[in-house]
């Protein structure tokens, strides 16, 4: 991310947190538990193999881990953003926690391999210093790179009736096409949010001799009792 847009958003997050403090709010979310429906949909595969490991891009206050834990999750998990206030309030609630103040599209990061790469709206604001679709490709590009199995995203749709200023929307049809050209293996989910949709791009997309991707298992995740 470019300086003048890195530093938008440290000044964004900040003010927020100065009002909001530890909240939904904080990160642009409701308080009605959308942020756990978002989180329902780009962690399915990651509790569906309970041992798995995430990285969590744009963590925040590391409320996907809470998630992850609470439904059953038991796996390695890492943290990164480049708010360091929101990482301050992530690192009180989990000391124990791998978290670090990381751009993902920063060449030098040096973050390793994970199974899941999951983001959420990371990519939702308009920026200044570098155009939209630029900077989602290049996000997305570093995040498959670092994913074992599959990249988690999701995006704020271009079809609705209001956008709010300083806000970006997402033409569905182009993050399909960006995906593919990563994978042919992609799934497109817009069946949970009218305004909102996540894109998940599978590594293993090679084809089985009957013709169907290998790596394709049906998923059903388990809670805890």
């Amino acid at each position: 991310m470019e300086p003048i847009d890195r530093q938008e958003y440290i000044e964004r997050y900040g003010s927020r947190l100065r009002e909001h403090g530890y909240s939904p709010e904080t990160l642009g979310w409701g308080k009605n538990g959308r942020q756990k429906l978002r989180f329902s949909v780009l962690a399915e595969q990651a509790l569906c193999a309970p041992e798995s490991s995430v990285l969590d891009v744009g963590c925040g206050f590391a409320d996907l881990y809470d998630f992850l834990i609470e439904h059953g999750w038991h796996g390695q998990y890492k943290g990164i953003d480049i708010v360091p206030s929101l990482l301050e309030v992530a690192r009180r609630r989990h000391p124990a926690l791998d978290l670090w103040e990381i751009d993902i599209t920063d060449p030098a990061a040096t973050l390793g391999q994970y199974d899941f790469v999951i983001g959420s709206g990371v990519f939702n604001a308009k920026l200044v210093g570098e155009d939209n679709p630029s900077h989602i490709q290049r996000a997305l590009t570093a995040m498959f790179q670092h994913a074992r199995v599959a990249v988690c995203v999701d995006f704020m749709t271009i079809h609705v009736d209001y956008q709010k200023p300083g806000s970006w929307h997402t033409d569905p049809a182009w993050a399909i096409d960006v995906a593919r050209r990563l994978s042919r293996r992609l799934l497109l989910r817009s069946d949970y949010m009218p305004y909102e949709f996540a894109v998940l791009i599978f590594r293993d997309d090679s084809v089985s001799a009957e013709n169907a991707f290998r790596g394709f298992l049906p998923c059903v995740p388990k809670s805890n009792p």
